[in-house]
């Protein structure tokens, strides 16, 4: 398969976020708004296992996943140390992780039969389809944030982190794009399904939903930003085989 332009796209905007540890010294976060970040860092973080786990996939051997997923890891993981570089000035109690919800993440690689799945033509589509997923939300995320930050230093930070989510949604929204246009009906039935029954927004599986929902549900009462949030649908849903599925709907209404 070829990378395509949408690879040439990330190529040329790809490298690390700029930030200065010195313009967050005396930043100080309302607790609400650290623990928020301090979500945000976890899942930073994790984009390592995610990574391993496309690896452990056999979707390295794609070109484009091949280039693209060593610099997210790389790009994922210095918004982590920025996000930490910031929290480590704050005093807040931080969110519990759900102990069954981060045990299963981190025991995925032992419990997926890698070999078996990695053989199967839907594994890259839905790899990419969930990463679509999640940097939409991301990126919705950061730019409400950074819009609800008092200080100038750390909305600046937030927003750059905002601008490189939305070039990883971008690139993945193409990948999925291109192999949903190559997969067979059947193929991309049994996707969709897959996705209906396992897709959360980021966050849930970590937390557990009665956390996330003590976090982000005030967030939900607002319409702007709901309606930021369900214009992932209108997005995702041209992805060939996922026409109508509303994904971020669904969850919304049981929310």
């Amino acid at each position: 398969m070829s990378g395509g332009d949408y690879l040439e796209r990330f190529r040329s905007h790809q490298g690390l976020i700029s930030w200065n540890p010195g313009d967050l010294d005396g930043q100080r976060l309302e607790p609400p708004f650290a623990q928020i970040l301090h979500v945000a860092a976890l899942l930073e973080e994790d984009t390592a296992i995610t990574v391993r786990q496309g690896a452990s996939l056999g979707l390295g051997r794609a070109p484009d996943l091949a280039s693209f997923l060593p610099q997210w890891d790389l790009e994922e993981a210095e918004h982590g140390r920025a996000l930490r570089a910031l929290l480590a000035h704050q005093e807040y109690p931080p969110p519990l992780p759900s102990p069954p919800a981060t045990a299963r993440r981190r025991r995925l690689l032992a419990l997926v039969p890698a070999r078996t799945v990695g053989r199967l033509p839907t594994a890259p589509f839905l790899f990419c389809v969930l990463g679509a997923a999640a940097e939409y939300v991301a990126t919705i995320l950061y730019s409400e944030l950074a819009k609800r930050s008092e200080a100038p230093e750390v909305s600046q930070l937030l927003r750059s982190i905002a601008r490189q989510e939305a070039r990883h949604f971008a690139f993945f929204l193409a990948a999925a794009r291109v192999r949903g246009h190559e997969m067979s009906a059947v193929n991309g039935c049994l996707s969709r399904q897959v996705l209906e029954v396992i897709w959360e927004p980021i966050g849930v599986p970590t937390l557990g939903r009665t956390t996330w929902q003590g976090l982000f549900g005030g967030w939900l009462e607002d319409d702007r930003f709901r309606g930021r949030m369900e214009m992932m649908d209108r997005i995702v849903d041209t992805i060939p085989h996922l026409r109508g599925a509303r994904l971020m709907g669904t969850f919304l209404e049981g929310a």
